[in-house]
């Protein structure tokens, strides 16, 4: 799965694209292609500067999610960029909880549940349109939680 923006810089047009693997993703800038790393082992999170003649572009994904900040603002959702270096602990430790929890509640569809729980938790803790993010992300936690658990009642046999 390849994300394509064309930006115009200093009047010079640029291509960017973010390419999505499984284990590795990659930036490819004017043709360059390099490797990028995930700043969690968990949820696929990259938050990726990318050189524009004389301005530093953001390219930042959360799970399949990709988005071009160019000038702090991102060029897809026209929201202001916020650096996923300022994802709070908690929302991480909500996250791998999640993961955790769902796997030994659920196996596989647990993981699942959590996964994406975890990307919502995370995309919502830097969203700048919350001001407290935090009841909305235990929310998700619990949603996701009694979800694992109607999960294993219904795989066991008692609901």
């Amino acid at each position: 799965m390849a994300k394509a923006w064309k930006v115009t810089v200093d009047g010079v047009p640029h291509d960017v694209v973010y390419k999505k693997g499984v284990f590795k993703s990659r930036k490819v800038v004017d043709g360059v292609e390099t490797p990028i790393k995930s700043k969690s082992f968990f949820i696929q999170m990259i938050d990726e500067p990318v050189e524009l003649g004389s301005k530093t572009a953001y390219l930042t994904a959360i799970g399949a999610k990709a988005d071009l900040a160019v000038d702090d603002v991102y060029l897809g959702s026209g929201k202001p960029y916020v650096s996923l270096s300022n994802v709070p602990g908690w929302a991480n430790g909500l996250a791998i909880a999640l993961i955790l929890i769902g796997w030994f509640l659920s196996g596989i569809f647990g993981i699942l549940i959590g996964v994406f729980g975890g990307m919502f938790i995370i995309s919502k803790s830097i969203s700048v349109d919350q001001k407290n993010p935090l009841p909305v992300c235990v929310t998700i936690s619990v949603v996701c939680v009694v979800v694992d658990i109607l999960i294993a009642l219904l795989v066991s046999g008692i609901l």
